[in-house]
């Protein structure tokens, strides 16, 4: 049982990639159709801040809830590593994402009509292209850890590789985490030029 195969193996790095991109994908439209179909107001569990409306009123809170949204979302992921059956759950914390993703936009088009363009363009296109890469990482991460789990469980492994492993895991959700708040400062930062400009 040593050679499980999982999507996350070097070979299939970019068709695991591609895989996820295509979750966050159908997450955006499934936002897309909900908040098309709603009439309630979106809730911060659902847009997760990607909606300027509802990123807050000065530059700070922006960055704040920014990056509260990805530390939760890169915690959840980081947590979720260390269960055999995690991947599934990985898989649906990115359609989740997209799903914030494609309602946020749906809401904006739905106010603001072709005037919204813009402030999607500016204000959301990049922070969801830096947010989606972010949460690919941690999900493929994510993967990788509960596939090593679920070999462990199934196979004898070496206690010295989980160690070595665990601090590597360890060390690149903390990457993760610092790039999470270089984008919600960036965001931030977009967010005051972009009215400052209106």
């Amino acid at each position: 049982m040593k050679n499980i195969s999982n999507i996350t193996g070097g070979q299939n790095r970019k068709a695991c990639i591609l895989f996820l991109s295509v979750l966050v994908a159908a997450g955006i439209i499934a936002g897309a159709v909900f908040e098309v179909k709603s009439s309630s107001s979106l809730s911060c569990w659902l847009h997760q801040y990607f909606a300027p409306a509802y990123s807050g009123s000065t530059i700070m809170q922006i960055m704040a809830n920014t990056f509260k949204s990805s530390l939760l979302f890169v915690a959840a992921a980081f947590l979720t590593g260390f269960f055999a059956f995690g991947q599934p759950l990985g898989a649906a914390l990115l359609v989740y994402r997209g799903f914030g993703i494609g309602a946020s936009a749906a809401f904006m088009y739905s106010t603001e009509g072709s005037a919204a363009l813009p402030e999607v363009a500016v204000l959301i296109l990049p922070k969801a292209i830096a947010v989606v890469l972010i949460s690919i990482l941690a999900v493929r991460e994510l993967m990788k850890a509960s596939g090593a789990v679920l070999a462990w469980w199934i196979s004898e492994g070496s206690r010295d590789d989980n160690r070595i492993s665990f601090r590597l895991y360890c060390l690149k959700f903390t990457v993760l985490i610092i790039l999470s708040f270089i984008v919600s400062a960036a965001d931030a930062a977009l967010n005051y030029a972009f009215s400052a400009l209106r």
